[in-house]
């Protein structure tokens, strides 16, 4: 094998992003989630200064494909057929902390940490950790209303409801339930916002189907 030291720090990036994409397509949940851990270390160990523009960027490409990569393994994206392995969202979970680290390292804003936060915040919910969960969502709404992001917001409060719905007494209730925060979204007029209703109502039946099947933690 090339060694890396070898590659320009460009090179190296470009064949990271096409072997996590090439396991994007596939549907390989494992080896995308593999690959893209080694990506981010040895990507990690040639940038970790982050002292010119190319260290940067490599940094930022590593962020993206770690949070691709952990979101291509959220279960909610669909009703469920079969349990998730929780060792895969364990793994999925740490790739979106990583790429949360990288968006505060470079100073990306609060746009890109409130969008880190939510993903955080999603693998909780479908590890069953609420109160986690609880907390990273209200994060990401926040962060959200900061960059004035308020339909960002206003889908993070679609999760919140989501949470509250299914973890009951174990977080903090929230003051709308998901059809509120729908009509909400639709009154906004937001360009995404169709698709934002159409996302919410997905997890919460992906999530609520998981939980009255106990396949969530109902005390975690």
């Amino acid at each position: 094998m090339k060694d890396s030291l070898a590659e320009s720090l460009p090179d190296l990036v470009s064949k990271w992003q096409d072997r996590i994409n090439e396991f994007r397509r596939a549907g390989d949940p494992v080896r995308l989630l593999s690959a893209a851990e080694a990506g981010v270390d040895e990507i990690g160990r040639r940038a970790r200064e982050c002292l010119d523009h190319t260290d940067r960027e490599a940094l930022r490409a590593v962020k993206r494909f770690t949070y691709n990569a952990s979101a291509d393994c959220w279960p909610g994206w669909s009703a469920p057929k079969t349990p998730s392995d929780p060792q895969v969202l364990e793994r999925a979970l740490g790739l979106a902390e990583r790429s949360a680290e990288l968006v505060k390292k470079l100073g990306l804003g609060p746009l890109q940490e409130g969008t880190g936060a939510w993903l955080c915040g999603a693998h909780e919910l479908a590890l069953g950790r609420y109160t986690k969960a609880y907390g990273n969502f209200t994060l990401a709404r926040q962060r959200f209303l900061t960059a004035q992001a308020q339909g960002l917001a206003l889908l993070a409060e679609g999760y919140l409801a989501i949470l509250c719905r299914i973890a009951g007494e174990q977080v903090p209730a929230w003051p709308e339930d998901l059809d509120r925060v729908c009509a909400r979204i639709s009154a906004g007029a937001f360009e995404d916002g169709a698709a934002w209703i159409e996302q919410l109502r997905t997890a919460h039946q992906a999530f609520t189907s998981r939980c009255d099947a106990g396949w969530l933690g109902r005390n975690a």
